[in-house]
């Protein structure tokens, strides 16, 4: 029995051994694992709703002791005046001294003492091995001196940093890929020593106030009054373990604590300050790049743009490529103390005040700089600030570099918007660009003649070589005398009246002139270029179109006279006289609607006729299109409507046959078949695309039907089930062979 028990014994403690190994390797795989985010919470439709101020002040709240923040001074009151505290959107200048501090390292408060004998309160609650990282203080750390910003917004509903789609991308690396080295145990030591000299060794790389900003940064802030000075401790789920953490300076981990020293300076509550991302931008080719480095290292964490509107501009567009623009700008690196002046004692203008002319998204200016221009309106004045960042070290404004001092407490751009000239390109391609020369009568797009309707326009054609247009008008602005007229329609007409009419959407115009006049409004003039006159699609496509024959003479001329390769260009000045309105299918009688449908069913006959199968699908796709919108009807109106829609989906079916597109040709006609299944057109239509796809069972099943239901059919059924078995035979008879070939 002693035998079996210290038996027993043994086996016991060997298997607690094995098990307590085996939970050791557990962890370490669960630690090595990537962080998973938590699944979306779903939000009742009726929750209560708060406000953005609430809403920040709740997270703090339920942040607990993630988030620890002790006042180490308060503002001394003046009267009755109230202390500010900053709310959602509000803009936020503050200095920051921030540490690092490993898990398991926080240790007793420091108890060093200064130069009068008394405890430092902020050093006291700092742990003695906090590594620090950052300063914006000129006197600690050697900071640059100069309040970095940040606006405050609610994490839930912050739509101006990203979109919902782009949150994963926003979170980052995974938690293993955030990683960063860390300090050897000698840096570790001398941290120990006093936090001003270990700014120097904890990272070789430049670290900016932006990489502090983390999410307990910003709940902290929304609580300060202003002046107010705290000690913030900010865990990792709240640091850089947060989702929308950027990744942390080098020689931090995100599984570090974070310590801040922050005291508030200065909060606005304009509500036109906005954050733009740069890294957004749609200037791909701008100076200034915020991507990584030549060793493919990251260069910096996406830089911050912040813009106060000081006056407000007209209208609703703002730039966008590859618009031309003309603005004022005047840069200046922040230094320390307030608020830049051009002429006091703070300003350290790099960039004096200057005339810029470019097109947006071409890189004349830096993209967080050209990022705020496309955010801009005609006649708005802005003040820009951008985050200090090694970014700033590219960014080139006016021929002048940002000097050092830009580069690490920001730059601030004065911004006045004084006029953008429209230029699109009309099909997004780089073929077709339209410039707007003259403004025309009304708003775009709301008096456009965006649908079919009838126009009434001028136009000439010019014929010249293409280099130069492929990004815009720069080529043709310095040589106008290049080329020579070969069509205008106001030498056509005596006196220069009497202009063009032409119905939009039946191919009368090349496809790069009519699309500019549907983005035209009465009596714009525009300037369009066409960057490969001989274009299968957007060019001219048939003798008949206006200007033709011409066109065509001057190219042939053109192509002697040069290379035959050479591209070439054409240049059309157009002016949109005036057009109908068309029909408002919103809120016009049915009558004219159904007139208006008529008459676009018509035209599509006239194009399928004509052998314009694409131009008459669409038509008959649009008039299906409006009649099958179409609600609240009595029987009667019902039945009117029914019959014009069978009208259009039988022509648009011969359309799409006519076309090679036979699915969804039986596509449109089951549906007219499921609405009546007796309709022996729509069975003979869809035996025809039965038979172009070889389904001949399901053909002669069709054409048995149409006999029975349409008896003077018969005879013209009884020829195409006799093709039809014609084509099974020779449908056999190729298989053969085939196989015959293959099987030798």
């Amino acid at each position: 029995a002693r035998g079996a028990g210290r038996r027993f014994t043994m086996a016991s403690t060997s298997s607690a051994a094995t098990v307590r190994a085996d939970l050791i390797r557990w962890c370490e795989r669960v630690e090595s694992r990537d962080r998973r985010e938590a699944p979306p919470t779903p939000t009742p439709w009726n929750r209560e709703k708060i406000g953005k101020d609430v809403a920040l002040a709740r997270e703090l709240h339920l942040a607990g002791g993630a988030v620890r923040k002790r006042v180490t001074h308060a503002p001394s009151p003046s009267g009755d005046a109230v202390a500010v505290i900053p709310g959602h959107a509000w803009e936020v200048s503050f200095h920051v001294v921030a540490y690092a501090v490993r898990p398991g390292a926080v240790d007793a408060p420091r108890e060093e003492e200064g130069e009068t004998g008394e405890t430092d309160e902020t050093e006291a609650r700092v742990p003695s091995r906090a590594r620090l990282i950052l300063s914006t203080r000129a006197d600690v750390g050697g900071g640059c001196g100069a309040p970095h910003r940040l606006i405050l917004l609610d994490d839930r509903s912050d739509g101006e940093r990203e979109s919902s789609n782009d949150r994963s991308e926003a979170a980052g690396p995974t938690r293993r890929e955030r990683r960063r080295p860390l300090p050897s145990r000698d840096d570790e030591t001398d941290a120990r020593t006093s936090p001003s000299s270990s700014a120097t060794t904890t990272t070789s790389a430049a670290v900016y106030p932006g990489q502090l900003c983390v999410r307990g940064l910003e709940l902290a802030l929304a609580s300060m009054a202003i002046g107010e000075r705290c000690v913030v401790r900010v865990q990792p789920t709240y640091a850089y373990l947060h989702p929308r953490a950027r990744p942390p300076p080098r020689g931090v981990d995100v599984e570090d604590d974070i310590w801040l020293d922050v005291e508030s300076v200065r909060a606005s509550a304009r509500a036109t300050r906005i954050r733009i991302d740069a890294t957004r931008t749609r200037t791909d080719g701008a100076r200034g790049r915020t991507g990584d480095d030549e060793d493919g290292d990251p260069r910096g964490p996406p830089p911050v743009v912040h813009k106060t509107v000081t006056r407000e501009g007209e209208g609703w567009e703002s730039p966008r490529p590859p618009f031309e623009i003309v603005l004022e700008l005047v840069g200046r690196a922040c230094a320390p103390g307030g608020t830049n002046a051009e002429e006091g004692p703070n300003a350290s203008v790099f960039a004096p005040r200057t005339r810029v002319r470019c097109v947006s998204g071409d890189g004349t200016l830096p993209a967080p700089l050209s990022a705020a221009v496309d955010t801009m309106r005609v006649g708005e004045r802005s003040s820009v600030w951008c985050e200090p960042g090694a970014y700033l070290e590219d960014v080139v404004v006016c021929g002048r570099r940002v000097p050092a001092a830009g580069v690490a407490a920001g730059v601030e751009f004065e911004l006045a918007l004084e006029s953008m000239v429209h230029v699109r390109d009309v099909f997004g391609d780089g073929v077709v660009f339209k410039r707007r020369e003259k403004e025309g009568a009304g708003e775009f797009p709301a008096d456009c003649p965006v649908h079919d309707c009838t126009c009434r326009a001028h136009f000439s054609v010019r014929v010249l070589p293409s280099s130069g247009f492929i990004s815009g008008f720069s080529t043709h602005e310095t040589n106008d005398t290049a080329g020579k007229v070969v069509y205008d329609t106001r030498a056509l007409a005596p006196g220069g009246g009497h202009p063009l009419e032409f119905q939009l959407g039946c191919g009368t115009l090349p496809e790069a002139l009519e699309t500019s006049f549907r983005l035209a409004v009465p009596g714009e003039v525009a300037r369009v270029i066409l960057n490969d006159a001989t274009h299968p699609r957007h060019g001219y496509v048939g003798e008949d179109q206006p200007g033709a024959s011409a066109v065509f003479a001057a190219l042939a001329e053109l192509a002697k006279e040069t290379c035959p390769k050479q591209t070439v260009a054409l240049e059309f000045v157009a002016e949109l006289v005036g057009f109908d309105r068309p029909v408002n299918w919103h809120r016009a009688s049915l009558s004219a609607m159904l007139d208006e449908a008529r008459k676009l069913k018509d035209e599509g006959n006239e194009l399928l006729a004509g052998g314009k199968l694409a131009l008459a699908r669409s038509k008959y796709e649009k008039t299906v299109r409006n009649l099958e919108g179409l609600r609240g009807l009595d029987p009667a109106e019902h039945e009117a409507v029914y019959h014009l829609r069978r009208k259009t989906t039988l022509n648009l079916a011969a359309a799409l046959q006519r076309s090679g597109e036979h699915a969804d040709a039986i596509a449109r006609l089951e549906k007219l078949l499921d609405e009546d299944p007796d309709d022996a057109k729509a069975l003979w239509r869809r035996s025809v695309s039965f038979l172009a796809t070889h389904e001949h069972a399901r053909a002669r099943s069709d054409l048995s039907r149409c006999a029975e239901i349409d008896p003077s059919t018969a005879e013209e059924v009884r020829a195409q089930l006799r093709r039809v078995d014609q084509r099974e035979i020779e449908g056999v008879a190729r298989e053969r062979a085939v196989a015959e070939r293959a099987l030798g």
